[in-house]
């Protein structure tokens, strides 16, 4: 229930008994003057002196009146449970909404500084790659050609940068299949299951 309904509800009510203190003072003004005119016309010397039931003498009226105050009471109590409860239930969906975001931000953080690394690691060995490449392309084709040993030595070093960048890039591609970012669908289900960090595990 929220907070336009519950003052009108509120408005209701003071509405409510305002009509009721507005009837009872009028039978009591009612009843003083009746009493003034029983008085005048009886000439008794002495006023009738209040009786336990206070100012409120007529039965019909006072039953009347206990009887619609209960039955707001009550209805007042099951109105209010059942907007205890909507309360409730919407807290505990934003919670559940909180932790799933949360849990969700995290995972993708976490994905994201893998990537990071992994892409870092993937640019230097792709430079090592590109600079053993140049040295041996450079030595290969250097006229007067350099000894055997030394073109050797070149092919050898660009061979061991290209196994490191294969095996980086290997790396990286099993880092993207094992850990994923996670899904919008995967955060819909968490949130849709209450269940905090069932969706997203």
């Amino acid at each position: 229930m929220g907070l336009d309904e519950r003052l009108g509800w509120m408005l209701f009510g003071c509405v409510i008994g305002f009509i009721l203190g507005y009837i009872v003072r009028y039978l009591r003004e009612i009843k003083e003057e009746l009493d003034e005119v029983d008085d005048i016309v009886k000439e008794r010397r002495f006023r009738r002196r209040a009786n336990d039931d206070g100012f409120m003498r007529v039965w019909l009226v006072r039953d009347l009146a206990v009887l619609i105050v209960v039955i707001f009471t009550v209805w007042a109590a099951f109105t209010s449970a059942n907007a205890s409860k909507d309360v409730r239930d919407q807290q505990d969906r934003i919670d559940s909404i909180t932790v799933c975001t949360s849990e969700y931000l995290a995972r993708t953080i976490r994905v994201l500084n893998i990537r990071t690394d992994a892409v870092q690691e993937r640019a230097d060995a792709n430079l090592e790659l590109q600079k053993a490449q140049a040295k041996f392309f450079g030595l290969l084709l250097k006229i007067p050609p350099i000894p055997e040993g030394d073109r050797r030595a070149a092919a050898d070093e660009y061979l061991k940068a290209l196994d490191h960048f294969v095996e980086v890039s290997n790396k990286t591609k099993n880092d993207g299949k094992s850990d994923p970012y996670p899904t919008n669908a995967e955060l819909s289900a968490c949130i849709d299951n209450h269940g905090g960090s069932n969706g997203l595990q």
